[in-house]
């Protein structure tokens, strides 16, 4: 840290000399000015801690340097000394800023050592305290910023998030604690709709059963004659209800009809079938042969249940 700047100004030569050594012993070296006009130049010149200046010089007075010195730093401390002291130029000097006002002669020099010591102490947590305050609202503005981009990645990650369910097939529901069923993107809405059609409502059902403590096992469901599979995962534990997500998945998703791929393999294990019966096998062979038969046919009826009834076995048989 750089040594204070200090400034002395008297015109009376001998108490300036007195001041200047005083203050050297303090580890000091001050400037001096014999009259106001070389302590006005000298101010308006350097940056300066401390201003030592008696009231009454020629040229410029005590105030008037007083009043030089706040303009170009008001902090910089400034003790006022005279030897004429009355309480109006103390209430003056007090309200321009000034830091202490001493009468001479001083009863001992160690009174303006004390007091140049007090106003440069003064002056140094003055400023330890504006930096301080300076580092707390870049500290703070820093913080504030960072909160702010925060909260914007995190309002474009809940864009992000949102605009990726609402292209999904699934329906997705948030359920649990005492709060309403949330239906989370438009595919819910839409088998929410399809469930509201139907008597024995299995979506409302096993929404119901999610908002419970126990978790209900994944099952499936027929709403507005497609198959449907509800899943629901917990999203946290605790003495309350947990939260959960409910997924809905339909199973015919995609415009693809299951039935399809029953098809080919059904009709050619029956038609392969009925060949082999119209042969008139042996006993034995016909038993295994109206085995597969019966499981042709439960494979029919699995098929028909998605795209309506077909040509069954059992003719050939």
């Amino acid at each position: 840290m750089n040594p204070p700047r200090v400034l002395v100004a008297d015109d009376d030569a001998a108490l300036l000399g007195l001041m200047l050594r005083r203050l050297i012993r303090m580890g000091l070296s001050p400037d001096s000015a014999g009259d106001g006009a070389q302590a006005s130049a000298l101010i308006q010149a350097n940056a300066y801690d401390l201003i030592i200046t008696d009231i009454n010089m020629p040229g410029k007075t005590g105030l008037e340097l007083l009043q030089e010195a706040k303009q170009r730093d008001p902090h910089t401390q400034v003790v006022i000394v005279t030897g004429g002291a009355t309480l109006d130029s103390a209430v003056q000097a007090l309200n321009h800023g000034a830091f202490g006002y001493l009468t001479k002669p001083f009863d001992h020099l160690s009174v303006l050592e004390n007091a140049a010591a007090r106003a440069l102490e003064f002056r140094r947590l003055t400023l330890d305290n504006l930096r301080m305050a300076e580092v707390q609202k870049k500290r703070g503005d820093l913080l504030q910023d960072e909160v702010a981009d925060r909260l914007k990645q995190v309002n474009r990650q809940d864009r992000e998030m949102r605009q990726i369910l609402a292209t999904l097939p699934e329906g997705i529901f948030i359920v649990g604690g005492r709060r309403a069923v949330v239906t989370y993107n438009p595919a819910a809405q839409q088998f929410q709709a399809l469930d509201a059609q139907t008597l024995d409502r299995p979506l409302a059902s096993f929404l119901e059963a999610a908002r419970g403590f126990e978790r209900p096992d994944p099952r499936l469901v027929s709403l507005g004659g497609r198959t449907m599979r509800l899943t629901a995962v917990d999203l946290s534990k605790g003495h309350d209800r947990p939260g959960r997500v409910v997924v809905v998945r339909d199973l015919t998703e995609d415009g693809r009809d299951f039935s399809q791929d029953l098809d080919r393999p059904v009709v050619g294990l029956a038609q392969g079938l009925a060949q082999l019966l119209g042969r008139r096998p042996p006993e034995e062979e016909r038993q295994v042969l109206m085995a597969m038969a019966r499981q042709v046919q439960a494979l029919e009826g699995l098929r028909s249940s998605y795209a309506g009834p077909t040509a069954g076995v059992d003719d050939a048989a």
